[in-house]
């Protein structure tokens, strides 16, 4: 800690919830006073909880446990949300918390009672409610159970240099305070027992083998982690996660051996054991094949495989069926990287993020954690590169650690065949003959990339056997549960579903023969944000039976052009000019909330509906055709869709919007420049899905941007390789005409229809 701290003289005098408590600086100058009189704060707190007859909540269990209450905190914690059975990982944080504060305060209890050591009672007491856990809680523990006592600290000491110059204490911060120092002594104590004791508890449960090494066919090693529960007499099948993340790889395991499978979680190339070079996305196809074979071949194996996983895990599955092994029998892709598709570009656009991203999964042979959340840092770094206006190619050198991955991707800025490699490609998708469910989300960022490949599944193979779930998750969402809250966003009930559970049921329907999970009543299952209801369709163009077509006038309404329903009679267009070299928005930090009273129109064009008279479903994605004149060769383009509530609230149709490059717009194989000062026609597609009940007298908003961001390259306009163009390039400003006969087509569902 920066200095010693001292609690002393606590008032007693009881205040209100909202009121203070007496605290003066004076009361926290040294580490001994704080000791001494941190139980006097807390049993100031807890009176207060007493006397106003407060709900009892975590903070009162660790003024309780601090006052050396256990009794009473076990009562407080009984009273709390236990571990249940499915691993929601928005809730998970509290219940791992309130199951090691628990076996603390038993374990207290215990000592006592019993006369023992508190860790001869901390053993005997974790066994016990180790083994009344529920489901995959014991798997949450293995999680998140770590201790990071000096952020405890970190934290104590913000909070008392925010009373600094102060004689009082707000309750909400006292039992917060009390909360924090109670955690730093708990854990310090319970940490270094607990972990020792969780893998010993495990391995009475499961066979555990974390060293295995598997031979590929062109002689490189992988490393793989084998886990099955004891017992098992029967060949059983395997459920395979191909994993380029390798932290949590005996986590993942053991959640796929608690439902009775064989797990198999294998490090792509270069990962943890494997000597050879990390290279993410070039050797997957071919090194999943022979690690499917190889469990196939191996004694506890039936034959029958199963794959899922989210983000890169869910591109690693496709990856894998681009040549189908027999033992593979099903892959269920969640938010499945678009390899070249929508990472590491999304629409032709590289992304900053991604040199980020390399470092944390190429820096070791594990996963640095701390490069993946050095926040400060990569900020810092993508400021000074927009800043400057350097070339997006020098983006490493710029950062100090030149990146060949990085470089060889930005070789690659049309979808070639180094992209095409990677995953199943036109007919590649013809032989893949399993079943498939794909789950991805409305504000998932890899939708675009999950989307492709089941539209790409069932262009090419008409009886693709394959399923789609989709529904108002995030990117994070899709993987186990999602977020009740999204952004501030409640989810409708139905849509609070344990995508856990569901992948299970599909496994025991296709390994196991069972039957299909219920909830998969059609081909396509979404649902309907706003109408709290799951909806069912066989393909996309059932899910739709009108369209809405819209043309962007030259007419103003308000401070936006007008969205109208007919063609315009009289030509007509719309100037913008903006200017490339303009750096005056690098602080700009768009609003995290999900509905929000107003929206980023920046180097843009809004456009805004009237009213609509009745309700009804938009359920698919913005289509249609741009007409504009630029001064340049090229343009990124950025198309946002809002629904406009009668109370001037806006609700994102989709978070990130559509972000595409004006010369790829036809063909991401192909760049095809604009030639400037004709009229272009540029086709609007591979936007967001959505599925949203829109209101009565809601209007619709579409915001049209030139994108500029430190998120992303930008694109000058010269016709040059994007990648090496700079601020230099910028020339004089771009200008546009967005003329009134552009169309955007919204795919509706009318229920009078």
């Amino acid at each position: 800690m920066r200095r010693l701290l001292s609690l002393a003289a606590i008032c007693l005098a009881l205040p209100s919830p909202g009121q203070n408590l007496y605290f003066p600086e004076s009361n926290y100058k040294d580490s001994t006073a704080l000791n001494k009189n941190m139980p006097e704060l807390a049993r100031a707190v807890i009176a207060v909880y007493q006397q106003q007859h407060l709900k009892p909540d975590a903070n009162l269990s660790r003024c309780e446990i601090l006052t050396e209450q256990y009794a009473a905190a076990k009562n407080t914690l009984d009273s709390l949300p236990g571990m249940g059975p499915s691993l929601n990982m928005a809730t998970v944080g509290a219940e791992i918390n309130n199951f090691v504060y628990q076996s603390y305060a038993c374990a207290k209890l215990r000592q006592m009672e019993e006369r023992t050591s508190f860790e001869v009672a901390y053993s005997a007491t974790v066994r016990q409610l180790y083994d009344a856990l529920p489901g995959a809680s014991g798997l949450k523990l293995s999680i998140f159970t770590g201790s990071n006592l000096q952020g405890t600290l970190n934290r104590l000491q913000e909070l008392l240099d925010k009373q600094s110059g102060k004689d009082s204490i707000p309750f909400s911060v006292a039992k917060l305070l009390c909360s924090i120092y109670n955690s730093y002594r708990v854990n310090a104590v319970s940490f270094p027992l607990l972990k020792p004791l969780l893998a010993g508890l495990e391995n009475e449960k499961y066979d555990i083998d974390d060293s295995v090494l598997i031979r590929t066919r062109d002689g490189a090693t992988l490393s793989a982690t084998v886990i099955r529960k004891k017992g098992l007499q029967e060949k059983q099948p395997a459920i395979f996660v191909f994993n380029i993340y390798t932290s949590q790889d005996k986590v993942r395991a053991i959640e796929i051996a608690l439902k009775g499978y064989v797990a198999v979680v294998a490090d792509t190339r270069g990962k943890r054991l494997s000597p050879e070079d990390i290279e993410p996305n070039e050797h997957d196809a071919r090194d999943a094949y022979d690690i499917i074979d190889w469990i196939s071949k191996q004694p506890w194996s039936n034959g029958k495989v199963g794959m899922y996983g989210a983000s890169y895990l869910g591109f690693a599955q496709w990856a894998a069926a681009k040549k189908v092994h027999p033992a593979l029998k099903t892959i269920i892709p969640q938010a499945a990287v678009g390899s070249g598709i929508d990472v590491p570009m999304h629409n032709n656009v590289f992304m900053s993020y991604v040199l980020q991203w390399l470092h944390e999964v190429t820096n070791n042979k594990g996963e640095d954690l701390h490069e993946g959340g050095n926040f400060d840092h990569w900020d810092s770094v993508f400021n000074k590169w927009y800043t400057t206006g350097a070339s997006f190619r020098s983006l490493d050198s710029l950062e100090g650690r030149p990146n060949k991955i990085f470089q060889r991707w930005l070789m690659h800025p049309s979808y070639d065949d180094y992209w095409k490699s990677t995953a199943p490609y036109k007919t590649d998708f013809a032989s893949i003959n399993i079943p498939v469910l794909t789950i991805t989300g409305y504000y998932d960022g890899d939708q675009m990339g999950a989307l492709y490949y089941f539209e790409q599944h069932h262009l090419f193979n008409k009886q693709a056997n394959h399923y789609l779930v989709i529904g108002p998750y995030d990117h994070g969402g899709t993987e186990s549960a999602p977020d009740p809250v999204l952004d501030g966003y409640p989810i409708d009930p139905v849509a609070d579903i344990s995508i856990t559970e569901l992948c299970y049921h599909w496994f025991d329907f296709i390994l196991r023969d069972s039957v299909r999970p219920a909830f998969l009543k059609d081909r396509i299952n979404y649902e309907v944000m706003g109408a709290n209801e799951w909806k069912h369709a066989p393909s996309f163009n059932k899910i739709d039976n009108d369209t809405l077509r819209f043309y962007l006038s030259n007419i103003r309404k308000e401070n936006r052009y007008a969205l109208t329903g007919a063609l315009p009679g009289t030509p007509g267009f719309i100037r913008q000019q903006v200017d490339l070299k303009d750096r005056s928005d690098t602080n700009y930090t768009p609003s995290s909330a999900m509905i929000d009273s107003s929206v980023d129109v920046s180097n843009g064009v809004s456009f805004v509906s009237a009213p609509f008279k009745g309700s009804f479903e938009i359920n698919g994605s913005l289509t249609g055709e741009l007409k504009v004149i630029i001064n340049k060769k090229d343009m990124d383009l950025m198309i946002r869709w809002y629904e406009l509530t009668p109370d001037g609230m806006y609700f994102p149709l989709s978070k990130i919007g559509c972000l595409m490059r004006a010369s790829y717009a036809r063909d991401r194989s192909r760049r095809q420049l604009l030639r400037p000062g004709r009229i272009e026609t540029i086709p609007l597609s591979s936007g967001f899905f959505t599925s949203k009940k829109i209101g009565a007298g809601s209007r619709l908003v579409i915001v049209l941007q030139i994108h500029k961001s430190r998120e992303d390259q930008i694109n000058y306009g010269t016709g040059k390789d994007v990648s090496d163009e700079s601020i230099a390039d910028a020339g004089i400003p771009l200008e546009l005409k967005w003329y009134n006969n552009s169309l955007i087509k919204v795919p509706v569902y009318v229920a009078s229809k």
